[in-house]
């Protein structure tokens, strides 16, 4: 038997780099996946190379509204008898100096990278609430050390940490355990959209690998390893953690 057999699972961002491969990890380990995104044209994509035996369907919504995750919600619900696993792998990325910042990219970046979490978290933790659950959230080692044009990355990313802590103290009365995920960063598309408009990309892109311990980037599935643990009866004991996976980037 797999790790996560007959276990339902939602994941989040599904159609990027790091979520495609969590589908796929998270089905491979028997896990029965609905997977949302923004991008619907993507998800389409995802769920064509996916849903060959029924157990990956698709929603593309906006999970940074109420209305967004209410519709993820109800997918749930419709989809599944209980959910065992809602895994927060969505985020934005924006790097630009504090006083450039507008309250405008402010907002955007923290209703995605932070509150969105706060409401999916609303709408499927009651679809755990019976037998309990694991809800996984990316945070980033962003999060965690300060990097300088990351002013709402960093503070979005921070509070999500901290809201992975406050809210597995809330939940542990209903056995739901929450942990946070802070990875380095990982060879996705994002960060190569990151770079691509600036004039020392080159430069950045060998700063980024050479700011691990191991001198590279990570790769999505050492990521996703680690979340399908979070998502597994093997990791019962384990609450309120932010765990670094990060190449060693927050030691130094």
């Amino acid at each position: 038997m797999t790790r996560l057999q007959d276990k339902n699972v939602v994941i989040t961002g599904a159609a990027g780099g790091q979520g495609a491969a969590a589908c796929r990890a998270f089905l491979a380990e028997g896990a029965n996946v609905l997977g949302t995104d923004l991008d619907e044209a993507a998800l389409t994509a995802l769920t064509k190379e996916l849903d060959t035996d029924g157990r990956f369907t698709a929603v593309a919504a906006d999970a940074s509204t109420g209305t967004g995750t209410a519709q993820i919600a109800t997918a749930a619900r419709e989809r599944f008898d209980r959910v065992d696993a809602l895994y927060n792998n969505h985020g934005i990325i924006l790097g630009k100096p504090l006083l450039d910042t507008t309250e405008e990219e402010w907002d955007r970046v923290h209703d995605v990278d932070l509150k969105s979490v706060f409401l999916l978290t609303k709408q499927i933790a009651p679809l755990m609430q019976s037998h309990g659950g694991s809800i996984i959230n990316v945070s980033s080692v962003g999060g965690l050390v300060a990097f300088g044009n990351m002013a709402a990355y960093g503070a979005a990313k921070g509070g999500l940490a901290m809201f992975s802590k406050v809210a597995a103290v809330d939940l542990a009365p209903w056995n739901i355990r929450v942990n946070a995920i802070c990875p380095g960063v990982i060879d996705t598309q994002m960060p190569r959209n990151f770079v691509s408009g600036l004039a020392d990309r080159d430069e950045i892109w060998r700063g980024f690998e050479q700011g691990h311990l191991t001198g590279r980037l990570g790769r999505a599935d050492e990521i996703v390893g680690l979340a399908v643990y979070l998502a597994s009866d093997e990791s019962t004991f384990m609450t309120g953690s932010v765990i670094t996976i990060d190449g060693g980037w927050s030691v130094q």
